[in-house]
């Protein structure tokens, strides 16, 4: 090969990787500091690699199956929630934005995207990225599924873990995080479930488990697994990045036991709670992440 093909090829490889590059770029947001929860974000190697629909500067949808779109809210810390149609078209929610007024941007995308559709929510634990928007769903008149001790979390230490937040949100650039962490109304789920005994929820034809696997990044984290899209929200309990984070509601001897137990599903897609990952093989990475833990 001459100089000057050599020359050619080099350059169109460039452009491929930056055309790349910026069909996968993130929203920005302010500068936070480091939530421990959010871990750094690690390129997927699922085959969806679709432009997200980004609803406002901190608000995206992508779709990364015919029938499952990954919600992130970057509030300041981006977090995952799963929208799913159901084979009979109702729709499924699964996790939350961690504000009412952004799930009312997520219902408002849903009428657009598919018209007037029953919902149904899941909340995965007590955290306000798992059930910051309920205020919304329920004034919607969306039934909110929860595990019992959820419930019984939210009101016991609801206001203790805002309060760990805003102590993170200090200083003038996160101004408008801290007001909108200080003001969001928690609300519990309405439909309570024994979390040890977790819920099947049938929509027609179509089954879905909410499995509860022993107590993990907090003591009632569940997981969500629909069958017929081979799809496993696993939540916070599933690490996207390369850091543990957030432990201080994790039970650290149970948590990989707890994930270890998600393999007795069939999986394409795993969703963490937090990172852009979104393989399979994240049960297993983050069996080896904590297997690291001291």
């Amino acid at each position: 090969m001459n100089s000057q093909k050599l020359l050619r090829l080099m350059i169109s490889l460039l452009m491929m990787g930056l055309v790349f590059t910026a069909g996968c770029a993130a929203p920005s947001v302010q500068p936070v500091p480091p939530f421990p929860d959010a871990p750094t974000a690690v390129a997927t190697s699922t085959p969806f690699p679709l432009t997200p629909i980004e609803l406002d500067r901190e608000l995206s949808i992508r779709q990364i199956k015919e029938n499952v779109f990954v919600v992130t809210h970057a509030f300041p810390w981006p977090a995952n929630a799963l929208i799913v149609e159901m084979a009979n078209s109702e729709l499924v929610i699964v996790g939350s934005t961690y504000t009412p007024e952004a799930m009312n941007q997520v219902l408002t995308w849903i009428e657009a995207r598919f018209g007037k559709r029953k919902i149904s929510a899941i909340n995965t634990g007590y955290h306000v990225d798992n059930l910051g928007g309920n205020s919304t769903l329920i004034e919607h008149g969306i039934t909110v599924y929860g595990a019992d001790l959820t419930a019984e979390l939210l009101e016991e230490r609801g206001e203790q873990t805002r309060q760990v937040i805003l102590d993170m949100l200090t200083g003038k650039a996160n101004e408008v995080y801290y007001k909108a962490h200080a003001e969001i109304r928690f609300m519990a789920p309405t439909s309570l479930f024994p979390l040890a005994e977790g819920l099947q929820l049938s929509f027609g034809e179509e089954k879905i488990q909410v499995f509860y696997p022993g107590p993990s990044q907090a003591s009632d984290k569940v997981a969500v697994y629909f069958p017929n899209t081979k799809v496993l929200f696993g939540g916070c309990m599933i690490l996207g990045g390369e850091q543990v984070g957030n432990v201080s509601d994790a039970d650290l001897v149970n948590w990989p036991d707890a994930v270890r137990s998600l393999k007795q599903f069939e999986v394409e897609i795993v969703v963490p709670g937090h990172g852009d990952r979104l393989d399979a093989d994240l049960i297993e990475h983050t069996i080896t992440l904590l297997s690291s833990q001291p």
